[in-house]
């Protein structure tokens, strides 16, 4: 249940007023240091400070600042993630990289302080291995960080692992310190390679063609039909009982089918495997 403040509901305490001037002056001052002006701002939120003269948090938010709740919602959360990684040294320097830097501080929270330790660890890491002119930081590699604190999560005491020196399986905890940053530090390398693969696959991939399926129904009725033929989308239920549509171009007369796209569960995805068949 949501304690509200025992003063008048129309009024501040002496001190929740020097607060609230103090906190504003936070915000007013601080909107270029996205922390500050987020941890202001879940303060006031918090404690009701913003009670005087205003319905409630959004309606302060807009005649106060000109702020809207999804946007104040931003920073109070980049301040909360830049709060979350301070003590592994992950400083964010605005609330683009902090908002790119949640989910890996999420798993953070829900690890223990001896795991949260190895993250570290693995961070400092990182950044002694970098062969760039430049240090390795953790606050541009948003992915890297995630898969550190994922792969320290993931390994429990009871995941069966490689050992890093003989190659059979053991538990987990049956492994000393050293031998389970070992593993551990092994894993996050095999899934950070993984995962840079998978960006660079996608980065060299053929851009797909855009094509607005409507549209291109009526130019190929207009260009490239012949007399005759038709475009046909029919959706009937499948062998399971779902919607499936299937594009196609047909004989008017004879039904006879030229051409035809796999079946698909929407619409769309009927027509463009149509358009996929017809460019061969």
């Amino acid at each position: 249940m949501t304690m509200h403040p025992t003063s008048s509901p129309d009024q501040l305490e002496p001190h929740e007023r020097a607060r609230m001037d103090a906190l504003e002056r936070t915000v007013r001052d601080g909107l270029r240091d996205f922390q500050r002006t987020g941890e202001a701002l879940a303060q006031i939120r918090d404690n009701h400070l913003y009670r005087v003269g205003h319905e409630s948090f959004e309606e302060y938010l807009e005649q106060r600042w000109g702020f809207t709740r999804t946007q104040a919602g931003r920073l109070i959360d980049a301040a909360e993630t830049a709060r979350v990684l301070e003590p592994l040294g992950i400083a964010p320097q605005s609330e683009r990289q902090a908002r790119a830097l949640k989910p890996a501080a999420r798993i953070l929270t829900e690890l223990e302080p001896e795991q949260q330790r190895v993250v570290t660890r693995l961070i400092k890491a990182a950044a002694g291995d970098s062969d760039d002119d430049l240090p390795w930081d953790a606050s541009a590699h948003p992915a890297e960080v995630r898969i550190m604190a994922n792969v320290v999560q993931k390994l429990t005491p009871d995941t069966t692992v490689h050992h890093p020196d003989s190659g059979q399986e053991v538990p987990f905890d049956s492994l000393s310190t050293p031998e389970r940053y070992e593993v551990i530090r092994t894993h996050v390398d095999q899934k950070t390679q993984a995962y840079h693969e998978k960006q660079e696959a996608k980065a060299n991939k053929a851009p797909v063609e855009s094509v607005n399926w409507t549209d291109w129904c009526l130019n190929y009725a207009a260009q490239a039909l012949a007399p005759g033929q038709r475009i046909e989308i029919v959706v009937e239920r499948d062998g399971s009982g779902a919607a499936r549509a299937h594009a196609r171009i047909v004989d008017a007369t004879t039904g006879e089918v030229y051409a035809e796209g796999q079946g698909a569960p929407f619409l769309k995805k009927a027509v463009l495997n149509l358009v996929g068949e017809v460019k061969g």
